[in-house]
């Protein structure tokens, strides 16, 4: 198992060191969690952290009723970031930014779509930071 997905497609990934959190509200949101509607989603260890976080964006940027900039807006950015990273484009750049959309998106937004969409993202990112970095490319034999 890599990651457990507590409270529905916007919950947080937590990885096999959290396992032990308390299920209550108070212990998962000191651990940048929420339990939602409690739906519980386990992942093995094929599981693309990158692709899962790209999920909650575009998720988030389908759902958006359009309301608040934050949510319509940076959701929609949010995916375009993580292409970029996904293809390896100044990686580092593309982290600062998707930090900073969260951030943006979890105070900023109107509603709890935009608001909670960071905590899968940002999640991923904090404990899964291997899926972020390009694979290398090994080359064929002949």
């Amino acid at each position: 198992v890599k990651a457990v997905q507590v409270g529905g497609p916007l919950g947080a990934y937590f990885p096999r060191a959290l396992f032990d959190t308390p299920f209550d509200y108070e212990a998962f949101a000191a651990k940048d969690g929420l339990i939602g509607h409690a739906g519980i989603v386990v992942f093995d260890d094929s599981a693309d952290m990158l692709k899962q976080a790209r999920f909650a964006m575009e998720f988030c940027s389908i759902e958006s009723c359009g309301k608040c900039t934050p949510c319509r807006i940076g959701s929609t950015r949010g995916v375009e970031v993580l292409d970029r990273l996904a293809q390896n484009i100044e990686p580092e750049k593309q982290i600062a930014l998707v930090t900073d959309l969260c951030n943006t998106m979890k105070f900023g937004s109107l509603c709890a779509l935009g608001g909670f969409t960071p905590y899968p993202v940002m999640s991923a990112l904090n404990h899964f930071p291997d899926d972020f970095r390009p694979t290398p490319v090994s080359e064929a034999a002949e």
